[in-house]
Formats: structure tokens, C-alpha cells, sequence
């Protein structure tokens, strides 16, 4: 066993019993049908040498940047396991919002950077369209 994980690739991993609810201190980002935002879709491809770089830098953003921008909400980002991807699922107000962060001079620093890191992405706008849950419910 190494840490956590299993050392077998096919195993599913080990986890610690998560918090309840009450007692989290990192902020969660509700996925929902019924709320009225975007969500940009993000897929970066990138040499897996440059993930991190490219991680560190959307993080970078986001707290520098994107957490005054008018119309942001949320933003996750996750790494492939194979270290040849990074997505970013970030939540907007609304498409308007979204376009206008585009147009301003601090977003599109952050752009060019994160675009000399990756070799391609694709930023994609979406709504969540169904949940569904192991215990059945579907929203």
C-alpha cells in the first residue's frame, strides 16, 4: 500500500471518511438544474511535464483575477490522471458576463498565459441538463 492508495492500478482507491457537511472549511460548488448560470467547460491538453505549470497558473488567475470579475462564481479545476489534460469547470451569472470577462485586459493576460502552457484547449459554454445519484434521485 502506498499512502492512501492501493498500490494495485485496478483497485479502487482508499479514502479517508470524508467531514460531515457542517464541519468543511473548503467551499463547494453547487451543481444544479435549476440555477440559472453557465458553466464554462474547459478541456486543456498539455505535455504532462507542463501540467502543474499549467494548474499553478489557472489557480493563479482565478485568485488574482477572476474572483472580482462581476458575473464570476465558481471555478474547480482537475488533472487527468495521465497528465496530459486539465478542465476547468468555472460557473458564470450568465453568458453575457462570461463575454464581457473576456474583454477585459487582466482576463486576457491570464488567457495568453495559459494558452503558452497547453498545446490546445477547448473552452465549451454548457448547462447542467440532469444529476443523477446512486441512491436514485434525479434532478
Amino acid at each position: 500500500m502506498n499512502g492512501p492508495f492501493p498500490t494495485n492500478r485496478f483497485a479502487r482507491p482508499t479514502h479517508p471518511t470524508p467531514e460531515p457537511a457542517t464541519m468543511r472549511t473548503t467551499p463547494t460548488t453547487t451543481i444544479s438544474t435549476d440555477a440559472d448560470l453557465v458553466t464554462l467547460v474547459n478541456v486543456f491538453t498539455v505535455d504532462p511535464r507542463r501540467q502543474t505549470d499549467l494548474v499553478d497558473a489557472l489557480d493563479r488567475a482565478t485568485r488574482d483575477v477572476f474572483l472580482t470579475v462581476p458575473g464570476f462564481v465558481s471555478a474547480n479545476l482537475h488533472v487527468s490522471l495521465d497528465g496530459r489534460r486539465v478542465v476547468n469547470y468555472a460557473q458564470w451569472a450568465g453568458e453575457q458576463q462570461y463575454k464581457e470577462a473576456l474583454q477585459r485586459p487582466d482576463v486576457r493576460e491570464h488567457l495568453t498565459e495559459a494558452a503558452a502552457i497547453a498545446e490546445a484547449y477547448d473552452p465549451t459554454l454548457v448547462r447542467v441538463r440532469s444529476i443523477h445519484h446512486p441512491d436514485g434521485q434525479q434532478a
